[in-house]
C-alpha cells in the first residue's frame, strides 16, 4: 500500500484572518496543480478558528513553538505593560532553550517525551512529513528593538527545525525585510539557505534581499490575486446585506495599530481613528457611500479589525456609512464583497488585493513591512500609497481625488498586472514541478 504524502504549511492560519487563510488555500493549490499531491496540514494557534479550512481539505496541527503569551494571555493588546513583558520574556527564555534542543538530533529525543501531547504530534508531523510549504505573504520583517532577535528566531523556528529533519522547503512569494536588530540579518539568511525553493512577491523585497543580505530569488505575484470569488451575483449580495444602492461604494479597511516607531503611539493612534472618520465624512459629503469592511477579526484586540471600526464610526453621523460585518465569510466569500465595490482604500492590503483581483482601483495604507509600498510600486500605483504615520484627512482626500481623476489609468495598470500575474502563475508551477521530490 502506497502511503499519502504529507505537506505542512506554515506559518498559522485561521478563519479570522481571510488574507492569510486566501494565502494558505492558494499555496495548496498551487502545489497541487504542481503535483504535490496528499494530506495538507496547516499550524494553528491555540483557541482559534479553523473549521473553514476544515472543510477546504485542511489538518490543522499545533505550532510546535509557542508565543510566549500564552501563559499570560492578555487579548486587550493595543499596549502592553511592563510587568507582561517581563513575564512574557521568561517564558520566552526556556522556549528557546527547549526548542533549541529540538533543532539537534543527539539532543531532540531527550526533550520530546517532556513536551505535551499536541506539541508531540505536531512534532511527529514534521517528522513524517514530505515537505514544508512556506505560504505566500510576509511574516520575515523586523524593526530592532530588544526583542528583535527573539522575535526573528521564533518566527523563523519551524523553517529552523524542518531543515533539521531534512525536509524539503519551498518559499512561496513572500515579502521579505526589513531586518533591523542586532543578529536578525544572520539569522534570516541562515533560515533562507535552508529553502529549496525561494520566491519573492515584490521588487522592493528583491532589492532589499539582494543589497543587504547579498542574496537573489525570483519574483512571482501575490497568490490572493489568484483566489475565486463565490458563486453570488453581484444583485444577490446587495440584497442580501440590504447595501445602499444609488451611490458609488468605496470599501474601507482599518486595523488597530500600535505605532511602534512612535514617540507617542497611543496618540498617533488616536489621530489616525480621526482622520480616518473625518475622511468617511467626506466620502458622503462627495456623494459616496463609504463601506467599512471587517476585513480581520480576531481574539486579540490588535489584530481585530472591528475594534478599530467602531471606534472610528463612532465620530461619524449615523447613515453616512454603511458598515459591512459577516463573520461567517470565508476569504473567497468576502473577495465577492469587495466586486459589488467601486473603489477601496484599505490598510489591510488583501483588502486592496482582493479589489485589485475584481478591477476595482483604489489607496493602500502602508503600515509595517515592504508588501503595500512593494506591490503598489510593481503594480505601476506607487502615487496611490500612504504610510499610516503620514495620514491625514486632507492628504488622503488629494490623493482619492487623483485616482477619481486617473480612474482609466489606474484601471489598464490593474488590468496589465493582472496579465502578467496570469502568467507568471505558470511559471512558479513549472517552478514547483522541477523541484518535484
Amino acid at each position: 500500500m502506497v502511503m499519502k504524502k504529507k505537506y505542512i504549511i506554515i506559518p498559522n492560519c485561521s478563519d479570522l484572518n481571510r488574507g492569510d487563510q486566501a494565502l494558505v488555500w492558494e499555496t495548496k493549490r498551487i502545489a497541487e496543480e504542481a503535483g504535490y499531491i496528499g494530506d495538507y496540514y496547516v499550524t494553528v494557534e491555540d483557541n482559534e478558528p479553523v473549521e473553514q479550512s476544515i472543510r477546504h481539505g485542511f489538518k490543522p496541527i499545533s505550532m510546535v513553538l509557542k508565543h510566549p503569551s500564552r501563559f499570560f494571555k492578555h487579548n486587550d493588546n493595543i499596549t502592553y505593560s511592563l510587568s507582561l513583558k517581563i513575564k512574557w520574556g521568561g517564558v520566552a527564555l526556556v522556549d528557546f532553550i527547549t526548542s533549541l534542543m529540538l533543532l539537534f538530533p543527539f539532543m531532540r529525543w531527550i526533550i520530546i517525551p517532556l513536551l505535551g501531547k499536541r506539541r508531540k504530534e505536531s512534532i511527529r508531523v514534521f517528522r513524517d512529513s514530505d515537505a514544508l510549504f512556506i505560504k505566500g505573504g510576509g511574516f520575515i520583517h523586523f524593526y530592532g528593538g530588544l526583542t528583535s532577535l527573539y522575535y526573528a528566531y521564533f518566527s523563523l523556528f519551524h523553517i529552523y527545525f524542518a531543515g533539521s529533519l531534512h525536509k524539503k522547503i519551498f518559499m512561496l512569494p513572500n515579502s521579505i525585510g526589513p531586518f533591523e536588530g542586532v543578529g536578525v540579518k544572520w539569522l534570516v539568511k541562515k533560515a533562507l539557505k535552508k529553502c529549496d525553493l525561494i520566491t519573492i512577491r515584490e521588487t522592493l523585497s528583491q532589492e532589499m534581499l539582494r543589497n543587504e543580505l547579498g542574496l537573489s530569488f525570483p519574483f512571482y505575484p501575490d497568490l490572493a490575486l489568484y483566489l475565486s470569488n463565490s458563486k453570488h451575483s453581484k444583485f444577490d449580495l446587495i440584497k442580501k446585506y440590504d447595501i445602499p444602492d444609488g451611490r458609488k461604494l468605496v470599501a474601507i479597511t482599518m486595523r488597530p495599530h500600535r505605532f511602534p516607531q512612535s514617540k507617542n503611539p497611543q496618540e498617533d493612534y488616536v489621530k489616525f481613528k480621526r482622520e480616518m472618520a473625518n475622511f468617511i465624512e467626506y466620502l458622503y459629503q462627495a456623494g459616496y457611500m463609504p463601506m467599512p469592511i471587517d476585513h480581520t477579526l480576531a481574539i486579540n484586540t490588535n489584530e481585530n479589525d472591528a475594534i478599530c471600526i467602531n471606534e472610528v464610526t463612532k465620530f461619524v453621523t449615523p447613515g453616512h456609512f454603511f458598515y459591512f460585518s459577516d463573520t461567517s465569510l470565508n476569504c473567497k466569500e468576502l473577495k465577492s464583497i469587495y466586486s459589488i465595490c467601486d473603489y477601496i482604500v484599505g490598510t489591510r492590503f488583501h483588502s486592496v488585493i482582493f479589489s485589485f483581483a475584481n478591477h476595482i482601483p483604489g489607496i493602500a495604507i502602508r503600515y509595517t513591512g515592504n508588501k503595500a509600498q512593494g506591490i503598489m510600486r510593481d503594480f505601476g500605483l506607487s502615487d496611490y500609497v500612504i504610510d499610516i504615520k503620514d495620514l491625514t484627512c486632507s492628504n488622503l482626500i488629494n490623493m482619492f481625488d487623483k485616482m477619481i481623476k486617473n480612474e482609466d489609468e489606474i484601471k489598464n495598470k490593474i488590468d496589465d498586472y493582472l496579465k502578467f500575474a496570469t502568467e507568471a502563475r505558470l511559471k512558479l508551477i513549472d517552478e514547483l514541478k522541477n523541484n518535484k521530490l
